[in-house]
């Protein structure tokens, strides 16, 4: 029986050892402000639920704690069974004397451990008892530092260099282009109705067309050709009308007389046989519908009172026309 009491006592000897907490105190004495560190460390088995001492801003009524590490996880070298929990507390102290902080608390499993208590000693600034009493010191002056200046109002200065550069830009770009030479606008007069449309039945007719069996393309250009000389001559959308549209709008027009009238629908009429009904007309019918579309462009062609040179290069061009 006692054998096993022995035995008992040791494993509860060893599960003692292997909880253990810590606090070292880093300066057991400082003057009034400065700081220290107390490092904690607590120690047990691995698989235990630990909990750290809950920390506030003060350990004590006259102990402050200033910063409070990560806790950092370890494991014993000799017995990787153990594991090992540190961390740092900096602390300071304003009232001079002795000053005790309790022992830290760590719960480990159903189990408490505490650290032992430590002392701290707290000096004040020794003072000469016969020292003369002393102005305050004023303040101290640094040396101009460009570097720092510059850093201190680094977004001041970039932009008021992004606006110089802007406006020297802006200036440079002004002067270059105020000195540039105008380049004269070449106002092209629009070529009269008529002469575009007699060039075009000109080559129309130099392609031959329908002599080479072309029908239905030449009366499509030709109708074309006819079409958008209305629309110019009399500023109507006639590539959107029908025949009878047309016709109906030829009718009002005053250049148009009878006989045009009657040469502009037999062009049309047989242009949408060639074009739709895939009819062929006779040579002798293409030929009077070319030659019924020139009479209607030269007959319908706008009349103004020219002087005579300008007359001459009016005749010039439809002499050009013709040839």
């Amino acid at each position: 029986m006692k054998p096993l009491l022995f035995i008992f006592a040791l494993l509860i000897s060893g599960f003692s050892q292997a909880q253990e907490a810590k606090a070292i105190l880093k300066d057991q004495s400082i003057r009034i402000g400065e700081q220290t560190t107390i490092d904690l460390e607590v120690r047990f088995q691995a698989g235990s639920s630990i909990m750290m001492p809950a920390l506030r801003d003060t350990i004590s009524k006259f102990v402050e704690i200033v910063k409070v590490s990560n806790v950092d996880t370890t494991f014993d070298e000799d017995d990787i069974t153990i594991k090992i929990f540190t961390q740092k507390l900096t602390v300071t102290s304003w009232d001079s004397g002795y000053h005790p902080i309790p022992p830290f608390v760590f719960q480990v499993n159903e189990d408490t451990v505490r650290s032992k208590p430590l002392l701290l000693e707290v000096k004040s600034i020794p003072l000469e008892a016969q020292a003369d009493i002393k102005d305050i010191k004023s303040v101290i002056e640094v040396p101009f530092s460009l570097t720092d200046w510059l850093l201190a109002h680094k977004w001041e200065v970039g932009g008021t260099v992004l606006t110089i550069l802007l406006i020297v830009l802006g200036i440079l770009l002004y002067l270059r282009y105020r000195n540039r030479p105008q380049e004269e606008e070449k106002v092209v007069p629009k070529e009269a109705a008529d002469l575009v449309a007699l060039r075009k039945l000109k080559e129309l007719e130099s392609q031959q067309l329908w002599q080479s069996g072309k029908v239905k393309d030449f009366y499509v250009e030709l109708s074309f050709i006819l079409r958008e000389y209305i629309g110019n001559r009399y500023q109507l959308h006639a590539l959107e009308h029908t025949t009878e549209e047309i016709m109906l709008l030829a009718e009002k027009l005053p250049e148009v007389n009878k006989s045009l009238n009657k040469k502009l629908h037999q062009t049309l009429s047989l242009a949408d046989m060639a074009k739709f009904a895939k009819q062929k007309p006779l040579g002798s019918e293409n030929e009077e519908a070319l030659k019924n579309t020139f009479s209607f462009v030269e007959e319908t062609a706008l009349k103004e009172e020219l002087s005579e040179p300008d007359t001459a290069e009016v005749k010039k061009e439809q002499k050009e026309v013709e040839s």
